[in-house]
């Protein structure tokens, strides 16, 4: 993984970017220019996806990320400066207490920055701090003493915010056995770099399909189908993107390329998707349960073309894969995912090894699919 294919600065920038649901033009903007540059056409649906074609023949091929993060938006500014706000997307309470949050005014081109406050613990009653704080309780504080501060900051009610937090990586070497399958298969050591970031929901799917795009371009690959790599909207607040270019693009087959629940740290046992051990195919999770002849045809290919990979089931949650597999007479759909530890918090982890594992499998499955193959998915 040291010798990485992977366009990392192009990564780093999605990720920085500021786009919470509703407000995704800055992170999208990166995405069109880039995508741009290795499609035939570039489509828009009004939602503000952005469509990016290549191929006109065969099978119509939906390949999924969505560019919104989990996010903020300010709903009252008290008499003393003080923000209150709720979410755009899940959030988990606990995590929230002391980060720093980016704020983007309505009016002025500065962002500015805040943290949410929190009672040092020297006023706190003994039973006050054995109870979790909510989010309604809860303020963001920019250093203002009065409404009057704020609004000359430019921020109103209704503005976003998003956490703060900046793209890194950090080597690491790593044992393992050659055969994971094999009791007493040879260890061997590898190098891997880990990758810690804000926004890996759903940027790392979005930078994905532009890779996978950008390889289907540079190496000139035939292949016999369609297909739209698709930088949708508003997922983290109902799959609202992807239904409406679902919808315009009307599918044959559907992939969501998203972050899954890595299932290797306190608290997340029995999942079996875990960081590191290969892009997850999933099959199934709360949004829909994936044709099985597709995910079967994608195992397949993961095989043959020794592509790191593992399963993966989630009881809740879903993707845009939900909403793409029910357009038009349906589509048979499929969840990629890569194990991304601390989802929906100011800092995810991922190990870029199953990034690249993710492009292959997307290339690869692009190349092999055809008209005989879609139908066969469907057919009794």
């Amino acid at each position: 993984m040291s010798d990485t294919k992977l366009d990392l600065k192009l990564l780093e920038e999605l990720c920085n970017a500021f786009g919470p649901s509703g407000f995704e033009h800055e992170a999208q903007r990166i995405a069109r220019d880039r995508g741009s540059q290795f499609a035939d056409e570039v489509l828009y649906d009004r939602m503000g996806s952005v469509v990016f074609q290549k191929g006109d023949k065969g099978p119509k091929i939906m390949i999924a990320g969505h560019v919104d993060e989990i996010g903020f938006v300010i709903t009252e500014i008290d008499k003393q400066g003080f923000l209150k706000f709720h979410q755009l997307g899940g959030w988990w309470d606990q995590t929230l207490l002391t980060q720093e949050v980016v704020i983007r005014p309505s009016e002025g081109d500065e962002k500015v920055v805040g943290v949410i406050g929190a009672p040092p613990p020297h006023v706190l009653t003994p039973e006050t701090r054995n109870k979790v704080v909510t989010m309604d309780k809860m303020y963001i504080d920019i250093g203002c003493s009065s409404a009057k501060e704020v609004k000359e900051l430019g921020i109103r009610v209704g503005d976003p915010a998003v956490p703060y937090s900046e793209f890194r990586t950090m080597k690491r070497k790593r044992k393992e056995k050659k055969d994971p399958e094999k009791e007493d298969s040879e260890e061997i050591e590898r190098e891997v770099t880990i990758a810690v970031a804000k926004a890996f929901d759903d940027r790392i799917g979005v930078f994905i399909a532009l890779e996978a795009l950008r390889r289907l371009s540079e190496e000139g690959i035939d292949h016999p189908n369609t297909v739209y790599f698709v930088s949708t909207t508003q997922e983290e607040v109902g799959l609202r993107g992807a239904r409406t270019a679902a919808q315009m693009l009307q599918p044959d087959i559907g992939f969501a390329v998203d972050v899954d629940i890595s299932g290797d740290v306190p608290g997340a046992e029995g999942l079996v998707q875990k960081m590191g051990k290969g892009v997850s195919i999933s099959a199934g999770d709360g949004s829909m349960i994936p044709n099985p002849r597709l995910r079967r045809f994608v195992l397949d290919v993961a095989e043959e073309n020794d592509i790191r990979h593992q399963p993966a089931f989630l009881k809740r949650g879903g993707t845009d894969a939900g909403v793409i597999h029910i357009t038009g007479m349906g589509a048979p759909s499929l969840f990629l995912g890569i194990p991304t530890r601390h989802i929906h918090s100011h800092h995810g982890i991922l190990d870029l090894s199953d990034v690249e594992n993710a492009v292959n499998l997307i290339v690869e499955v692009v190349r092999r699919l055809d008209d005989d193959k879609a139908k066969s998915f469907t057919q009794l």
